[in-house]
C-alpha cells in the first residue's frame, strides 16, 4: 500500500479529525521504527521502539468494518513487536469513539491515560484522547 493509497483511505474512513496527508505517510514509513500492515480496504500503521510498540492509525474503510478486519491487523502488528522485542503496546483514541474503544477494550486494551483537547475535528470541535496500553 503506497503512501498515496493510504492518506485516500484515510480521508474515506469517515474520520472527523483531519485525514494524514501522502507525505506525512511518507516520512513516517521512511523511519526504521515504523510497521505497516495492510488488508484490502485497511491498513494499520504503527511503530516499534525496544520495548514500546504503537499502534498510530488503524483505518477501515466503513463499508467493510466490523468484518474482523481492525483485529486481524492489530493481533498482527502485536505479533510483530512482541517478536521485535516490545513488551506492551500503546495507542490513542478519541474519548468519543466508542466503536473503536469497544474494540481494543475486547483485545485487552485498558486505559492507563488521557490527554485532554488532544483531538480537534474539522469542524472545530476538540475531543479528548484516551491513552491505552495492553501487554503483549
Amino acid at each position: 500500500m503506497t503512501p498515496f493509497e493510504m492518506a485516500k483511505l484515510h480521508s474515506l474512513s469517515g474520520d472527523h479529525t483531519r485525514p494524514w496527508s501522502e507525505i506525512e505517510y511518507k516520512n513516517l514509513l521512511d523511519t526504521n521504527t515504523s510497521r505497516l500492515f495492510y488488508t484490502k480496504n485497511g491498513f494499520l500503521i504503527g511503530r516499534v521502539i525496544d520495548q514500546d510498540a504503537e499502534i498510530l492509525n488503524v483505518i477501515i474503510h466503513p463499508d467493510y468494518r466490523r468484518l474482523g478486519k481492525a483485529s486481524k491487523l492489530i493481533g498482527t502488528f502485536e505479533k510483530e513487536a512482541k517478536d521485535s522485542g516490545s513488551l506492551r503496546c500503546f495507542l490513542e483514541v478519541a474519548e468519543s469513539n466508542n466503536s473503536a474503544k469497544k474494540l481494543y477494550s475486547a483485545l485487552g486494551y485498558l486505559k492507563v491515560g488521557q490527554r485532554n483537547n488532544y483531538y480537534k475535528f474539522v469542524d472545530g470541535r476538540k475531543d479528548d484522547a484516551v491513552i491505552l496500553s495492553k501487554e503483549i
